[in-house]
């Protein structure tokens, strides 16, 4: 957009006080980026006590003194020297070659000794969790063998249960086998009485009708042989 409009007013004065201040805008960008490109952190590397001067020789007082190990911030470089800021903020010169990128080796190790403290810890953390699963896990097993024992206990009555429902389902059947056969039995029974009824009556009626044929029979008898009497005294005379 600014472009544009450079381009639209590039003819007039409004148009060329615009684009000065575009390109002292730009100017003071690249100005900066450069110190801020610089400015990393070093370490003083294992000597004796170096002097922070106000500038770029050991004529310069001496601002402040930096003990071996210190962690400065360099903020430019020229030569052979370079300008440091310290962590109390004081700012200065001293010789490029008493810093290095890597820290101290006082500083290594205290860092290994404190990452080998966090690890011990750590494995300690593990250990006691590893402690409290394995724990866990025995009681796990513990449930798992007491749930197999259910449920092979539970499996057992499953199957005397079945047993027992197939005992009754037997029983069920011969029951209902017997229940027909008494219910055959009673109506074979029912018809016998029924036929006996009969025969009994039919009997009755046989003994009467023979009664009756005897005293038929007697009293025809009687009076033949009453008739036969009567008549011989008469054929005597």
């Amino acid at each position: 957009m600014a472009i544009k409009l450079m381009k639209m007013n590039l003819k007039t004065l409004p148009g060329y006080l615009l684009l000065m201040y575009f390109v002292i805008a730009i100017a003071f960008v690249f100005l900066c980026i450069p110190s801020t490109a610089l400015a990393k952190y070093l370490y003083v590397i294992p000597t004796a006590e170096i002097a922070l001067r106000s500038g770029k020789g050991n004529e310069y007082r001496v601002v402040a003194v930096i003990i071996n190990g210190s962690r400065v911030q360099q903020l430019k470089e020229d030569g052979e020297w370079a300008m440091v800021r310290t962590s109390d903020n004081k700012k200065g010169w001293m010789p490029r070659r008493y810093l290095s990128d890597s820290p101290p080796l006082k500083d290594v190790v205290a860092s290994l000794q404190a990452q080998r403290d966090q690890l011990k810890k750590q494995i300690t953390d593990v250990n006691k969790q590893l402690n409290k699963v394995s724990e866990v896990r025995n009681q796990y097993k513990q449930d798992l063998k007491a749930c197999i024992l259910d449920r092979n206990q539970f499996r057992k009555s499953y199957d005397r249960l079945k047993e027992d429902a197939a005992d009754v389902l037997n029983f069920k059947k011969a029951l209902s086998e017997t229940a027909e056969e008494l219910q055959e039995t009673r109506h074979k029974y029912n018809i016998a009485e029924q036929e006996n009824e009969h025969l009994r009556d039919n009997s009755r009626i046989k003994w009467f009708l023979a009664g009756g044929g005897i005293l038929i029979v007697g009293w025809i008898i009687g009076l033949i042989t009453t008739r036969g009497r009567k008549r011989r005294p008469s054929l005597l005379q």
